[in-house]
Parts: structure tokens; C-alpha cells; sequence
């Protein structure tokens, strides 16, 4: 089995189990500061390893390379993160999760337009179950507990679209650096794009009323959700076709919703189950059609 898949996987796995924890924590602190100190963290913990493992300087990447690296940072980091913790304030973890169901759909579509790789049969198929899975949330519940409002559901939209995008952009912007080194410098430029609206919040947050839990959700989130989840996508995204990289968005619902309710206490719905059913299937219409037919360079 191509390896790639499955450091793709274990990213979006990470990625999914982080959405209870990041919707509990947008209670207690602001999202542009939350997001700058995360990705600031997450910068501290990468940047010995590129040091000392990779030994490269990322004053000497070149400008095609920082190019590359603040596209996937802007789309896939700091838009997508910040359209989607404004969307949990309308939204269940579980349900905004499933959001995330609708990347697969935008990155196969994306991947025929600029990348040229053909949908196949079975990749039609996956983006149909995936958009129906999103459908589905929009039924609405016997328990009115959780309902999105229409401002939710286009940031949760912005979010998945800004995902894909970011998945596109690795595949076109190649530029061969290793994995830790591609993830410090999207930390770094991510820490530069939220820094200014983080300042502009920090002077009206009461900063004394942070605890030690806010430190260690953030470390956790600088390690988890940014920095090991990152070097595991660069690690993988360059060695699978893109459409594929997208169907593994589908791992975020699936990861999220089973620690939304065993931690968290979330309710999962008949709607939100119907949904994570249609997920799922995407993922086996897609993988079928890889299992089959190799990836071949020609496709990629």
C-alpha cells in the first residue's frame, strides 16, 4: 500500500479529533489569538527539527518556495481554521465536522480543472454521496438543540472550500522541501497572517482570565492539529493523486463525532448519522476505483 494514504489519513484523523476540543476552547478565547499563539507554538516545536534533521535555513528557501508555502498556509491554515471557529458558534462539533465531507467534492472538481485528473465513474459517485451527506444536516431535527443558522453554514462552507484549495496548491506548487521543513514555514507564515487581527483583539481581552488549561489546550493544539498533523500531510499529499488526498477529509467527521460524544457529550442525530453513512460510502466509492487502477505518474 502506498504510504502516502496513510500519513494523509492519520492528518485528518488528528484534524477531526481536534473540532470538540477547539469548539470548547472558542468559549474561553478569542479565535485570532487563539489561532496566532497555536500557530507561533507550533513554529517553536518544528523549527529544531528543521535545524537539526533537515539542516536548512528558511531564510535560504527561496521565493518560489515561500510562495508555495504561504498559499497552503493561507488556504489550508489560517482561512480554514478561522471560517471554521467561527462557524462552531452556530454549529455542533459533529456537524461541523461533517462539513468537512463537502472538501472531497470541491478537491475532485478542482483536481479535473487544474490538475487535469479525470473523474471517473466512481469518483462522480463519491462526490454525490459526499454532498448528500452534507444535505442531509440541513433536515432538520426533532431536537432543535444544535440547528445551524444560515451565517454558520457559509463560514463552515468558506472553510471546506479554502481546505481544498489548500490541497490543489500543494499538488501545483510542488517545490520539494522535506515535510518538517514545508510545515515550519506554514506555521511561520501562518503566525504573520492572524498576528495583526491577534493584536487588534488582544487589546480588549483580559488576558489574567487564561488558565492553565487554555496553555495546555493550545500546546496541544500547536502540536496536534498544526505541527504533527502538517509534516504527515507533506509527507503524504505529493505521493497520492489530489482527488484522493480529498477523500481523506472524510476521516475528520468520522474522528470528530466519535470524541464529540465520548468526551464531550454530544448527541449524534438521525440526520447526523444518515450523513456519516454517506461519508463513509464516499470513502469506499473513491478507494475502490484506487485499489483497482495504480496510481500512475501520468495521473498525477
Amino acid at each position: 500500500m502506498n504510504p502516502g494514504y496513510v500519513y494523509v489519513l492519520l492528518c485528518y484523523a488528528l484534524i477531526g479529533i481536534s473540532y470538540p476540543i477547539a469548539k470548547d476552547a472558542m468559549t474561553q478565547i478569542p479565535i485570532w489569538i487563539f489561532t496566532a499563539i497555536t500557530f507561533a507554538v507550533a513554529f517553536a516545536m518544528l523549527y529544531p527539527v528543521v535545524r537539526v534533521f533537515d539542516k536548512i535555513a528558511l531564510s535560504k528557501i527561496g521565493l518560489r518556495a515561500w510562495v508555495a508555502i504561504s498559499a497552503q498556509s493561507l488556504l489550508g491554515a489560517v482561512l480554514y481554521t478561522v471560517f471554521l471557529l467561527y462557524g462552531f458558534s452556530s454549529a455542533t462539533a459533529i456537524v461541523a465536522s461533517v462539513f468537512t465531507s463537502l472538501a472531497p467534492a470541491a478537491v475532485l472538481t478542482l483536481s479535473s480543472v487544474f490538475l487535469k485528473e479525470r473523474l471517473s465513474i466512481r469518483k462522480i459517485l463519491a462526490i454525490l454521496l459526499a454532498v448528500g451527506g452534507v444535505l442531509v444536516l440541513t433536515i432538520p431535527a426533532s431536537d432543535t438543540s444544535g440547528q445551524n443558522t444560515l451565517i454558520g453554514i457559509v463560514f463552515l462552507l468558506l472553510s471546506t472550500i479554502s481546505s481544498a484549495g489548500c490541497v490543489i496548491a500543494a499538488k501545483k506548487l510542488d517545490v520539494q522541501l522535506p515535510p518538517a521543513t514545508m510545515a515550519a514555514g506554514v506555521c511561520l507564515t501562518g503566525t504573520l497572517f492572524t498576528l495583526p487581527m491577534a493584536i487588534l483583539q488582544g487589546f480588549s481581552f483580559d488576558w489574567h482570565q487564561l488558565t492553565a488549561g487554555n496553555a495546555g489546550v493550545m500546546i496541544y493544539y500547536a502540536a496536534l492539529v498544526w505541527a504533527v498533523p502538517y509534516v504527515l500531510f507533506f509527507m503524504g499529499v505529493t505521493k497520492i493523486p489530489a482527488s484522493a488526498t480529498g477523500m481523506a477529509f472524510a476521516m475528520v467527521p468520522l474522528s470528530a463525532s466519535f470524541f464529540s460524544i465520548l468526551f464531550y457529550g454530544e448527541q449524534l442525530h438521525t440526520t447526523d448519522c444518515i450523513a456519516l453513512v454517506l461519508v463513509t460510502l464516499s470513502i469506499f466509492a473513491a478507494e475502490a476505483k484506487e485499489s483497482v487502477k495504480p496510481v500512475l505518474p501520468a495521473a498525477v
